[in-house]
């Protein structure tokens, strides 16, 4: 079975989401494919003031968001380089960002990137979630299509006069597009992640702040998305793969004691039980570029 779009879009991510909303405001065809079914888990929960207050109010968002119950953020707080106590930066320190824009929000992805979905589906994008891209249909050097599975298992094909691969690091579509991934030797670190279910916070008006703090093996973040639930990660260098493909979560507890910044605001505090925060994670080869679009 076939179809024809103005625009295909694969991934259903704020990037996917983003790109399908904003082409679909303009009156064109669109459709959007996401392996998964929404909500789904996915890390990268501290927002910035541009996406709040620019893009999710191009898309339409921004009051659902507001009203979403997220941490808000003003800034962010590090203990980096040779100062011994952290320091901080506020959004309103640049006058590019006047009151009330100075500020964003961490947030639990599962439901931020739902709203964001949602309301693709609002403005009239055609939304297929549980429908995993195989691969792109090419003629020439142009790709014009995709093949694809819905939930039921049938396959299918779309065309469109163009197409997104949103669908991230773990894309199957990227070699098959013209160019190449380039990845970053200085980025190519390694990220082990897991979550608190609580945790003492910083002193207002700083407490919803993301915390950053340098130790020998790299860096950890410390995240508060509820009162009930922290967000606790170290990136380090590829060379420490070793440890943490033996045991995700003793490493992972093992930089938290080695950073006492952070362990020090987890005294006591159990790790989450709640699905999904209650899995240790891993991911890797995050920061790349793509020689052609």
């Amino acid at each position: 079975m076939t179809s024809d779009y103005d625009l295909i879009v694969v991934g259903g991510g704020p990037a996917g989401s983003t790109a399908a909303t904003a082409v679909a405001l303009r009156g064109h065809r669109v459709l959007l494919l996401e392996r998964e079914t929404f909500p789904r888990y996915q890390i990268g929960e501290s927002l910035l003031p541009a996406t709040v207050h620019g893009l999710c109010r191009i898309l339409g968002v921004a009051d659902e968001v507001a009203e979403a119950g997220f941490t808000l953020k003003r800034g962010g707080t590090l203990r980096w380089g040779r100062a011994p106590e952290p320091w901080q930066f506020s959004f309103a320190m640049t006058p590019r960002l006047p009151e009330p824009t100075a500020t964003a929000f961490q947030v639990e992805r599962s439901r931020f990137d739902e709203i964001l979905l949602r309301n693709a589906e609002r403005v009239g994008v055609e939304v297929r979630e549980g429908s995993p891209v195989r691969r792109v249909l090419t003629e020439g050097e142009r790709v014009h299509g995709v093949e694809y599975t819905d939930p039921d298992g049938t396959p299918r094909t779309a065309h469109a006069r163009y197409v997104i691969d949103a669908s991230g690091n773990t894309s199957r579509l990227h070699g098959k597009v013209g160019g190449s991934r380039v990845y970053s030797d200085f980025f190519r670190n390694l990220a082990v992640f897991g979550y608190y279910a609580g945790g003492q916070r910083l002193p207002e008006p700083n407490s919803g702040n993301i915390f950053c703090a340098a130790f020998d093996a790299g860096w950890l973040w410390y995240i508060p998305l509820r009162d009930d639930l922290t967000s606790v990660g170290a990136v380090i260098s590829p060379e420490h793969y070793a440890a943490v493909q033996h045991d995700p979560r003793a490493a992972w507890q093992d930089m938290i004691k080695a950073c006492p910044e952070v362990a020090r605001l987890l005294t006591e505090v159990p790790v989450a039980t709640e699905q999904p925060y209650d899995q240790v994670r891993v991911r890797k080869d995050y920061s790349y570029w793509k020689t052609s679009l």
